[in-house]
């Protein structure tokens, strides 16, 4: 599957921007403070731009890529706070520094974490299609039918990928760009239904990233929950439809 277009930003990716850009200051003070220049002095500021320039592109190209969801933002991420932290530890050889050294254990904890959750974040069926333009069935050896209801029309399709919070659908007709569906999933003669938010669709407009809130299981209509916990007792996984 190409690039999809991610079309609701979560804040993990907003905060994970404002990361980079403080990884920027914290390389820009820590400087400063090494050379006992003031960070609010116009020239040292200016000079910053040739002092840094080898961060400030990297930290600028990750954030695009970040902003775009591209599969490549998790490493271009690492290489950035890789090549900060190795900056850092570079000036402590030449003048050891208590403060810097305890900054930069809580900047590497911190990138860590937000290594960790952006990882998981980009991770989620809702923006794993789980297929590619290159696969040689249409598009997977088995499938399983569901429907996304929009104002009364069915749109016929099947799950290709799906977790506990979301799922990924192909249809057979492109859709047009919405924010909320209904999802509908006939299983083992039981009927599946769970409204979710459109956070992602392909750039055919045949495939959709859904993600679903938490919805408490009901008497008469059953939701993503259940269906989620059948089928993972019945072995069902992702990679099996493959």
């Amino acid at each position: 599957m190409g690039q999809l277009k991610v079309k609701k930003k979560d804040v993990l990716v907003l905060n994970l921007i404002t990361f980079l850009g403080l990884s920027f200051v914290f390389l820009y003070l820590q400087y400063a403070y090494r050379h006992h220049l003031s960070p609010f002095s116009l020239p040292y500021l200016k000079k910053s731009l040739e002092l840094f320039w080898y961060a400030i592109i990297p930290l600028i190209f990750s954030s695009v890529l970040v902003w775009k969801h591209h599969r490549w933002s998790l490493s271009v991420y690492s290489f950035c706070v890789v090549l900060v932290s190795y900056k850092v530890i570079e000036g402590l050889f030449i003048e050891f520094n208590k403060i810097i050294v305890i900054a930069l254990f809580f900047y590497t904890v911190i990138s860590y974490f937000i290594y960790q959750l952006y990882g998981h974040y980009l991770s989620l069926a809702s923006l794993n299609a789980n297929y590619s333009s290159s696969d040689l069935f249409d598009p997977l050896l088995k499938q399983m039918p569901c429907q996304l209801v929009l104002n009364e029309v069915h749109f016929p399709g099947f799950l290709t990928n799906w977790d506990e919070e979301g799922c990924f659908i192909k249809l057979t007709q492109p859709l047009v760009e919405v924010d909320k569906v209904k999802v509908n999933i006939l299983f083992k003669g039981r009927n599946f239904v769970q409204e979710g938010e459109v956070v992602a669709q392909s750039v055919d407009l045949t495939g959709v990233g859904i993600k679903f809130g938490k919805s408490p299981k009901g008497l008469n209509v059953f939701n993503w929950t259940e269906f989620f916990e059948l089928i993972q007792e019945l072995g069902f996984k992702p990679e099996r439809l493959r």
